[in-house]
Parts: C-alpha cells; structure tokens; sequence
C-alpha cells in the first residue's frame, strides 16, 4: 500500500535502537505544505525535507506540527522554521517548551493545508502531550510514537502513562482509519489489526507483572528479568520502563 500523492516522507538519519531506522518527517499538502516533525537541525536533514517537498510539488512549507517533544522528534523544528518561514505549532500542554512556538493546538482542532486538513488528536501515552494527526479524506492517521511500524511503543513514567496510553488506543479504534504512518518504521496498512495487537500485548503484559508479582518479586528489576527473558542488555532498562509503568497502572 502507497501513502496519497499529497503526503512524502523523509527519514532523518538518527537510527538506533529506540528509533529504528530513523525519525520518519512527514510532508503534507500539494502547493502549500506542512511538515509533521522534525528530527535533526543539520543542512543535509533540512535539505532533504525541502527536497521531499518540492518533488512533491509544494511550493511552500507554511506549518510544522509537532507529534510531541522527545528529541528526536523536535530537535530540528526550530531550524526549519527559521529557513522555510513557517510556523510553528506545539500541544498546548507544551507552550513555550522549545522557545519559539507560533501557535498551539489541542484535541479536535483542524490545521489545513492547502485544500486539506489534519484532526489533531490529543493521544497521552507515550508523552503527556502526544498528538496525533487524522486526515479524513483519506483516512490517514500519523500517529508519532504512539504506534510504530514494528515493535512497541515505550511509555517512560513519570510523563508516559499506561492508563492513558491504553485510553489512547481504544480511542483510535473509533476512527475509521486505511493507513497508518509511525513515527518509526515502516507504514501500517491494517490499522484495525495492529492497534487491537498493541492492546492484547499489553494485556497480557499486564497479566505477566501481576503473576510476577504473585510469585514474590517485588523489584522492577526482578520482574523485568522474570518476564523479559530474551531481551538484550541495551534494552533492559527500556524494559523496565515498561515494567514500572504497568506497575503505576
């Protein structure tokens, strides 16, 4: 499945382990674009993006949304903002977060571009501030760090809440949705299915911290060990994010 003819991609070089194979930057519109996050503040990100945009056959990025605040997905805003013109916008929750904001949005607000526009969606989880994008003609969802290509999404108490992240999925499945675009990795062309697998593994996570729990351990480090069997030593502490945020659940 191919993303609409209005929407191109551009993929920061930041890949690793918590990223993938790098930030996906979204460009969106026809003559007058927007772009939905932005990685890295170097030439050759900025150029790339610019690039996206004009074999696109955008004329003029006037917008740049933020999912939410984690670096790797903000760390460049301001630097494309400055080169291109446009405005910046951020949840409200996070005014004034990166010094140079131009306006904020918050759940159910429509932002256009060109002849479209974009739902936002105030979806906490991953960050309290979370947002994702629902562009209705297309039933287009960009969904940041709350769904990836493959794998899962981290939720870092304090600020990642499981509650709320679990609120967030069920909340999607509401919404009539043929392609999802992550944050990380590759598209999702059965949306429906993969939110439904994201809930059931943190179901059943949930049922392996309270049978952990049940069993004696009563560390975060002695659950994520009990349940976390095959995960890599770079990884542990991420599990254990996981761990503590089911355990605040």
């Amino acid at each position: 499945m191919a993303t609409p003819d209005f929407i191109g991609k551009f993929t920061a070089n930041n890949p690793g382990i918590m990223t993938l194979q790098g930030t996906n930057q979204y460009i969106v519109g026809k003559e007058t674009g927007l772009v939905i996050d932005v990685a890295l503040s170097d030439d050759s990100n900025m150029d790339g993006i610019i690039e996206q945009a004009e074999a696109m056959g955008v004329k003029k990025i006037d917008k740049i949304l933020l999912t939410h605040i984690h670096s790797d997905h903000c760390s460049g805003a301001l630097a494309l903002r400055k080169r291109c013109g446009a405005k910046l916008g951020i949840h409200r929750s996070r005014k004034g977060y990166l010094g140079g904001e131009d306006f904020q949005y918050d759940d159910n607000d429509r932002i256009s571009f060109g002849d479209g526009d974009l739902n936002v969606l105030h979806t906490p989880g991953h960050e309290s501030g979370h947002c994702c994008f629902y562009e209705g003609s297309d039933k287009v969802l960009f969904s940041g760090d709350n769904i990836l290509g493959y794998g899962t999404a981290v939720i870092h108490p304090p600020d990642g809440n499981m509650t709320d992240y679990m609120k967030t999925l069920e909340r999607l499945l509401g919404f009539n949705i043929s392609l999802i675009l992550p944050g990380h990795g590759p598209l999702i062309g059965k949306p429906e299915a993969k939110i439904r697998e994201y809930i059931k593994h943190r179901v059943e996570r949930e049922r392996q911290v309270l049978a952990a729990l049940r069993s004696g351990r009563n560390t975060t480090g002695d659950i994520t060990q009990m349940i976390y069997v095959d995960v890599s030593v770079a990884l542990q502490r991420v599990a254990e994010f996981s761990v503590l945020a089911h355990l605040k659940n």
